[in-house]
């Protein structure tokens, strides 16, 4: 029976759904920007997530964090819409721009709980007023995460209550680690259109056909920190696969207008993970238009993506 409690993790609270029959569940903190802090499947952590209230508030490199109005980077922090300029702070000095839109420590409240034999869900809601002058439109951003024995699906969702269209563009930050080190960890990815970019992260309107993974191989030495575009898909569903000592993670996300027609896969210099990000947008969509979302006054815009796991025979 999975069941919900809650415990203190530094000075927020941390929500738990859990079977503690079957050892398999989730912890959450939804003050600060309802990021995830472990997936475990019998027994068996599969997210290389903050252990600690420290790494949390330090948030280094965004682990489980939910990502809008706008996912990775977006150029200079700038953008015009409506004939109208706007300037997100800069947040990644690296490349001088805006990264992750604004969500990342927004707190977000629990609206719903729903816990059975088969299933625990929560559902977590951020309601925007307007108040940021760099993107001052209203609107409520809810995300909803499910879990059962054999695996999790999120659902992520924005409603515009404002009177005017809203750019948009959403996804999510997990590191999955399914081996000490991910180079001992195989991929296997559909071939896929990358994104070239600049050495400021930004796209330079060129795509390059990727196929390294297509049939199954170990990451090993590769370094990933890439955005690929997703092509049609025969039942609009795109998927990929990790396989290591923990076991077997098959990944999936809804792909169509609206959906996540794209994904950034980066492995982090500590090799101990590797972050599997759905997009619904391009990098610098604000900019560009690549995926970018118009969500007219009252419209409600939601995508699906989740992951099973069945763990490695001992």
């Amino acid at each position: 029976m999975f069941a919900h409690s809650q415990t203190a993790f530094g000075q927020f609270i941390a929500h738990h759904i859990k079977n503690e029959e079957t050892n398999t569940g989730f912890s959450i903190v939804p003050a600060y920007g309802g990021i995830v802090l472990d997936v475990t499947f019998q027994g068996i952590s599969i997210l290389d997530g903050y252990q600690t209230p420290i790494e949390l508030d330090l948030n280094n490199w965004g682990k489980s964090a939910l990502l809008y109005p706008f996912p990775n980077r977006l150029r200079d922090g700038k953008y015009n819409w409506n004939d109208l300029s706007y300037q997100f702070p800069i947040n990644d000095q690296q490349t001088d721009n805006a990264l992750h839109g604004l969500g990342m420590t927004k707190a977000m409240n629990v609206v719903k709980v729903i816990t059975d034999k088969e299933s625990g869900t929560l559902v977590c809601q951020y309601m925007d007023q307007g108040q940021h002058e760099y993107y001052p439109f209203p609107f409520h951003f809810c995300a909803s995460f499910t879990i059962s024995e054999s695996g999790m699906a999120i659902e992520l969702k924005v409603t515009n209550t404002g009177d005017l269209a809203i750019p948009f563009g959403f996804g999510w930050h997990p590191y999955f680690s399914l081996s000490k080190n991910i180079g001992d960890t195989e991929l296997t990815l559909p071939s896929v259109e990358m994104i070239g970019i600049d050495p400021r992260m930004i796209p330079t309107g060129k795509r390059y056909t990727f196929d390294d993974f297509a049939t199954g191989n170990t990451i090993d030495q590769t370094v990933l920190d890439n955005c690929f575009a997703i092509p049609k898909m025969k039942d609009d569903i795109f998927r990929l696969q990790l396989k290591g000592e923990k076991g077997t993670l098959d990944y999936w996300q809804e792909t169509g207008p609206g959906k996540y027609e794209y994904i950034q896969l980066f492995t982090p210099p500590m090799r101990q993970s590797i972050a599997i990000e759905p997009m619904t947008c391009n990098v610098d969509a604000f900019n560009n238009g690549d995926g970018l979302i118009e969500v007219v006054p009252g419209e409600e815009i939601a995508a699906n993506f989740g992951f099973n796991f069945e763990k490695a025979n001992p």
